[in-house]
């Protein structure tokens, strides 16, 4: 009852007006194709009416990019400023409003996204480079502002995961793209669409649907395969079977990758236990270590940011297709 009256009312209503905002072409839908950026500017790309769930679904970044704002500031101290700043860019003064900039050992653009599971996924796996629109945005707002960098912070809307990572400003990719963009709105051009690999990151459709191969390589090893497939199939029983008898020995329980004490174990108290040709050894290890929540605790944002480095850590998961 109560969700059939609340499309009802948001398909009544439409977009909330934004009298400020400028017809045409912005900064925020930027995009390396230039039968692209022209159907945004001539308002041809965009179906009206928006039903319910896609105006919702639009507002609802807004939210949820306050309630980022709120636990930056609230848990680290982190206040974002000069929210909603305009800025504009090209030889036809294209608007834009940046999402906001912060402060940590530098002056950074701060741009914030809410994404689903599947485009949050994808950006883990692949960065920026695989949402070129998002790309072409945060470096028409770093040159707009002047700015080196940005964080681009991404929220997962399921579960409140978080991953950012800092894009540099990349003006051999977006003079290109605003050169279109100017010709376009200057002097009326209007270009031809033209099937390219970017095509599959569009979604205006213009060949149809378009898959983006460039990720995917194949190969065929077939002895390799079943090779990985048996060892995994025997790994995974001999795992299970080791952690069976650990706990009967040991006293411990396997709690997500670490193990703790649960029961006294076949080993009690004692150091050292033989059975059935096992030995079992108690072994206790003295380790320093700085982790990084006492660090900030104690001096705060900027210590942390003092002592740490980014660095990109390449890894290989390999599951059944």
């Amino acid at each position: 009852m109560l969700t059939e009256l609340l499309k009802a009312a948001v398909e009544a209503r439409g977009r909330i007006p934004q009298p400020d905002r400028q017809p045409g072409l912005s900064c925020s839908a930027l995009f390396p194709c230039p039968y692209k950026l022209y159907l945004v500017h001539t308002g041809k790309i965009w179906k009206e009416p928006l039903t319910a769930q896609e105006l919702l679904n639009m507002e609802d970044g807004w939210d949820q990019e306050e309630q980022s704002v709120r636990r930056l500031r609230d848990e680290l101290g982190v206040v974002v400023k000069d929210r909603q700043e305009r800025v504009t860019v090209g030889r036809s003064v294209i608007p834009g409003k940046i999402d906001g900039k912060v402060e940590l050992d530098s002056k950074y653009l701060w741009e914030h996204k809410a994404w689903g599971d599947s485009s949050f996924d994808w950006f883990v796996a692949n960065g920026i480079e695989a949402f070129p629109g998002e790309k072409a945005q945060v470096n028409a707002y770093l040159l707009g502002t002047g700015l080196d960098k940005c964080i681009f912070y991404v929220k997962r809307k399921e579960n409140n995961d978080y991953h950012d990572i800092v894009v540099c400003r990349d003006e051999a990719y977006i003079l290109p793209i605003l050169g279109w963009a100017d010709k376009i709105r200057l002097d009326g051009w209007v270009p031809e669409p033209e099937l390219t690999g970017i095509c599959a990151r569009c979604r205006v459709g213009c060949f149809g649907t378009v898959l983006d191969l460039s990720w995917i390589k194949e190969a065929k090893a077939p002895e390799v395969a079943d090779k990985w497939r048996q060892g995994k199939q025997l790994s995974d029983v001999g795992t299970f079977m080791m952690d069976e008898a650990r706990t009967v020995l040991t006293g411990q329980v396997k709690v997500g990758d670490k193990w703790l004490k649960k029961a006294p174990g076949l080993i009690g108290d004692e150091s050292l236990l033989l059975v059935e040709g096992l030995k079992v050894q108690k072994i206790t290890q003295h380790r320093f270590e700085v982790r990084k929540e006492d660090v900030f605790r104690v001096f705060g944002i900027d210590g942390l940011m003092n002592v740490g480095h980014e660095k990109d850590v390449v890894q290989y998961k390999i599951t059944e297709a």
